[in-house]
């Protein structure tokens, strides 16, 4: 997968978001050729055989146009619905303009984690799994997985991505409450990956959906390890993005009160600190199809038009 080296002499910033997909199943195995614009709705839905329904048209080229929008080269990608999904979501809706990885993780929901590179990118890429890591019990595995990606350049690792779904606070059998015991392994197990791969001193990457508040101010339990234990540092902490706009996800009790947080993260060692570049660090926030921004949801119904439940954020480094 080696490109030109000369790209890299033209792009100044590697940028880098992270995004969950929420539920991004996409099958086209009944696609006969039709372009995207005259498919309607139920059409799009009619090209898959699958048992899942494809996730909408319109959400996800309002997927697609965020990660244009922001130019990002390298999009972290959670709750995706397999290899095929993204690979389709890559050559549909982006325009096969990135190249697609994932492998299958440990997700009772299909839900699994995935990259999308920009194919101008200059660098051969190889891409690691950890679903038989083993953690202690209750947890014993990842709920997906650390789906590690390497970018390589003559034989040698530049770059390093980490990228983690960790077991949300739901608690269906009531056996962990929220998920604690669980998540506790699991962000540990995370940071033992992290400290293993020091050695090769290059910017590692550490990102995904954490679903909880794994900031350096009131940091819930489970996460206090990763600033005690090691030298990570939320990216948009560092590029002193202001708190009211640090979020990623906004959350609405039985009682229609709602809350932002940020939930979704991209963590690098304070070592790299220096590359990131703080203009160009934000949490992109969706458009419709005229390009006009859509509200930030103070109403349920609002929530649900998104084009996912998740805003996702861009990180951008110095090359």
């Amino acid at each position: 997968m080696e490109r030109d080296s000369t790209v890299v002499k033209k792009t100044s910033l590697l940028k880098t978001m992270v995004l969950n997909a929420q539920d991004l199943f996409l099958f086209m195995d009944k696609h006969d050729q039709t372009s995207l614009e005259d498919l309607t709705e139920t059409k799009w839905q009619l090209m898959s055989s699958s048992l899942f329904f494809n996730k909408s048209k319109d959400k996800c080229l309002a997927l697609a146009q965020t990660i244009r929008d922001s130019g990002a080269d390298i999009v972290m990608m959670t709750e995706v619905g397999g290899h095929e999904s993204l690979a389709n979501f890559a050559r549909f809706v982006l325009n096969d303009e990135y190249i697609s990885l994932s492998l299958p993780s440990n997700s009772d929901r299909g839900i699994d984690l995935g990259y999308l590179i920009k194919k101008t990118l200059p660098y051969e890429l190889a891409l690691h799994t950890h679903v038989d890591f083993a953690l202690p019990a209750p947890a014993k595995r990842f709920s997906r997985d650390v789906l590690r990606l390497d970018l390589i350049r003559d034989e040698k690792i530049e770059m390093i991505f980490l990228l983690v779904h960790i077991k949300s606070k739901l608690d269906l059998k009531r056996a962990d409450f929220e998920g604690r015991t669980r998540r506790v392994h699991e962000v540990k197990g995370l940071l033992q990956i992290y400290e293993k791969l020091l050695v090769h001193q290059v910017p590692i990457l550490v990102g995904g959906d954490f679903n909880g508040h794994a900031g350096e101010k009131d940091t819930e339990e489970e996460f206090k390890a990763i600033y005690q234990d090691t030298d990570l540092k939320d990216i948009a902490f560092l590029a002193n993005i202001p708190e009211e706009e640090r979020f990623s996800y906004i959350y609405f009790t039985r009682g229609g009160n709602r809350f932002v947080q940020q939930i979704d993260y991209l963590f690098i060692s304070e070592r790299f600190a220096h590359l990131i570049e703080p203009s160009e660090c934000y949490f992109p926030r969706y458009k419709n199809p005229s390009g006009t921004p859509m509200p930030i949801p103070t109403r349920m119904e609002q929530k649900n038009t998104l084009p996912s439940d998740h805003y996702p954020f861009l990180a951008s480094l110095r090359l």
